[in-house]
C-alpha cells in the first residue's frame, strides 16, 4: 500500500504529505509480487485444510482393522539367540496370519519376532504385505505391491522409522494405496486418489510440502522459517502505510484511494493484524532457533518405571498362551516398575488377571513426576487438553507439578496421555491459540468455529489477492517503462 497515487479530489489532500521513503514502498510492492502470492495461497489452501486433512492411519484404526491373535501358534523362542535388552515397549499382534511380537529399545532399535518359529522378522515379503494391507481395507480384490523408500505421502521423518515400505494399490476403483512397513508390517499410511488431488490444494502449499523440498528436513525448515519472516515484514510495512495514508482526521473519506486500491487499502487495514497473526504463529509452529524448545523429561521414564527384562516379556507371553484371550493387539507395558497387559483398554496384571487401576495407585503414579500441586480426575477438557481435529481420551486424570507442568495420564492403564511443561504451554498459546483462533472454550470446533475461519480466510484472502494484483500491475508497468527508457531513439 502506497500512501502517494493520486488521491481523491478534495482540498484537504493538497496538503497531503508522502511520510513513507520511497524505497519501503517500492520494497513492499515487490514483495507482495512475490511472497504476497505465497501468502494468498497460504490462505486458499488453509479454507480447503478445514474440510480435508492430510491423509494418515491413527493407531487406534489401525488396531481396530487387525484380526485376532492366533495364541495356539505362540510362543516359540527357540531360535531367539541374541535377545534385546532394555526394553522400552512390547506388543503382539497378528502379522499376515501369525502372531508377531514387536519391540522397541531404549536406544530406539525395533525388533519383530515371528512367535510361530522365534525367528526375527527383518524383510516383510511382498505377499505379506498384500495381505495385511487387504485385510486392513476388509478388500477381498486384486491388489499390487511396489517396493518404495519414500514418496509424497511418506517423505516425513515419522515414516524413517518404518523405511522401506510396500506401497499396495487396490483395485477398488478409488485409487486406494496402503503403505506397509517392510520391517514390521505395520500399516503406516492410507491415501486415496481424492484424498492425494484435495492435499495439493490443502495441506501440501500450505506447509509447503512438495517432496522435492520436504525429504530435506533442515532445507525446508529453514525455506519456512525465511518466507514467513518475510511475510511477517511484508505485511508490518504494509499496515505502516495503510497508517500513514488513512490519516482519517485530514479527510473525509476513508480512505485517499479509488477502484482496487481502495479496497486494498480498507481491507488490508482491517485483517493485517489477523494476518500477522496467522504469520508469525505459523513461524512459532517451526520453534526457530529452538525458541521453544523443552529440555529433557524424565518423568515418563518415572512413571513407567525399570524396564522389563526379555525374560518378563517371554513369561507373560507364555501366560496369554494360556489364557487365550481374544484380542487383536495386547501390549505389554509396566506402571512404575510393575508389568501389565492392556487388551482393548483394559488392564491386566501379568498372569492375565483383570487388575483396573485405584484411585490410590493413580495417585502414586502421579507423583512420580514431580511434585505435586494438585491432581485428580477430569471429565471434560480444559485450556491445554482438549480436542481439535482428533479427540483426546477422556476421562483423564491430571497432574499439575510445583513447576507448572501438567501431565495427563490414562486411568484405566496409567500410560502417559499428553504433557505440558513451560515451553510446551507457550507453544499451545502462541502457535495453536493464535492459528486456529481456539482461544475460546466451545469455539475450538466444529461448525460455528468453522464458519467463523472460513469468514475470516476469505477476508485476509481478499486482501492479500488485491495487493498482489496491484502490485503485479505495478510492476509490469515498470518493467514497461524501463524497457521503453533503455531504446535508442
Amino acid at each position: 500500500m502506497s500512501p502517494t497515487p493520486t488521491p481523491s479530489s478534495g482540498a484537504s489532500n493538497a496538503a497531503r504529505r508522502p511520510l513513507a521513503p520511497r524505497w519501503l514502498v517500492v520494497l513492499h510492492r515487490y514483495l507482495g509480487v512475490s511472497l504476497g502470492a505465497l501468502m494468498l495461497l497460504w490462505c486458499l489452501s488453509g479454507i480447503v485444510m478445514l474440510f480435508v486433512h492430510y491423509p494418515e492411519v491413527a493407531q487406534e484404526d489401525r488396531l481396530a482393522a487387525l484380526p485376532a491373535i492366533n495364541w495356539s501358534r505362540c510362543c516359540n523362542f527357540g531360535d531367539v539367540v541374541a535377545p534385546p535388552v532394555h526394553i522400552e515397549t512390547a506388543s503382539v499382534e497378528d502379522l499376515a496370519g501369525v502372531p508377531a511380537l514387536r519391540l522397541q529399545t531404549a536406544g530406539g532399535d525395533r525388533h519383530v519376532i515371528d512367535l510361530s518359529t522365534g525367528r526375527a522378522i527383518h524383510d516383510i515379503p511382498a505377499e505379506a504385505a498384500r495381505l495385511i494391507a487387504t485385510g486392513h481395507a476388509n478388500f477381498s480384490g486384486d491388489s499390487r505391491a511396489t517396493a518404495i523408500q519414500r514418496d509424497q505421502w511418506t517423505v516425513t521423518g515419522y515414516f524413517n522409522k518404518h523405511r522401506p515400505l510396500w506401497r499396495v494399490r487396490l483395485a477398488d476403483g478409488r485409487g486406494t494405496d496402503i503403505y506397509v512397513s517392510r520391517r514390521s508390517g505395520e500399516v503406516v499410511q492410507r491415501t486415496t486418489s481424492a484424498s492425494r488431488v484435495l492435499n495439493w490444494l490443502g495441506a501440501i502449499p500450505h506447509w509447503l510440502y512438495p517432496a522435492i523440498l520436504r525429504q530435506n528436513t533442515a532445507l525446508w525448515a529453514q525455506v519456512v522459517i525465511w518466507t514467513s519472516l518475510i511475510g511477517v515484514f511484508l505485511i508490518v510495512t504494509g499496515l505502516y502505510l495503510g497508517v500513514l495514508a488513512w490519516r482519517p482526521f485530514r479527510d473525509a473519506r476513508l480512505s485517499p484511494y479509488r477502484g482496487l486500491m481502495n479496497w486494498h487499502h480498507l481491507t488490508g487495514l482491517a485483517t493485517g493484524l489477523l494476518t500477522l497473526t496467522w504469520v508469525a504463529s505459523g513461524l512459532v509452529s517451526m520453534n526457530p532457533w529452538g525458541l521453544l524448545e523443552s529440555p529433557p523429561d524424565s518423568a515418563e521414564a518415572r512413571l513407567r518405571g525399570e524396564a522389563p527384562t526379555f525374560a518378563d516379556v517371554q513369561s507373560a507371553l507364555a501366560d496369554l498362551a494360556r489364557a487365550n484371550p481374544s484380542a487383536a493387539h495386547v501390549e505389554i507395558a509396566r506402571l512404575q516398575g510393575h508389568l501389565f497387559l492392556v487388551n482393548a483398554e483394559e488392564r491386566f496384571d501379568a498372569v492375565v488377571r483383570p487388575a483396573p487401576l485405584t484411585g490410590s495407585e493413580l495417585a502414586a503414579a502421579g507423583r512420580s513426576m514431580g511434585p505435586v500441586v494438585s491432581q485428580g480426575m477430569i471429565e471434560v477438557e480444559d485450556a491445554y487438553y482438549f480436542s481439535h481435529h482428533e479427540k483426546v481420551r477422556l476421562p483423564a486424570w491430571r497432574v499439575i507439578t510445583k513447576t507448572g507442568s501438567r501431565y495427563y495420564l490414562d486411568p484405566s492403564t496409567g500410560r502417559l496421555l499428553a504433557s505440558f511443561d513451560a515451553p510446551a504451554k507457550a507453544y499451545r498459546w502462541l502457535h495453536l491459540g493464535l492459528h486456529r483462533l481456539d482461544v475460546v472454550p466451545g469455539l475450538r470446533a466444529g461448525p460455528a468455529w468453522t464458519a467463523a475461519m472460513v469468514i475470516l480466510l476469505a477476508a485476509v484472502s481478499f486482501g492479500v489477492g488485491t495487493g498482489v494484483w496491484l502490485a503485479w500491475r505495478r510492476a509490469v508497468n515498470d518493467v514497461r517503462g524501463l524497457r521503453g527508457a533503455a531504446r535508442p531513439r
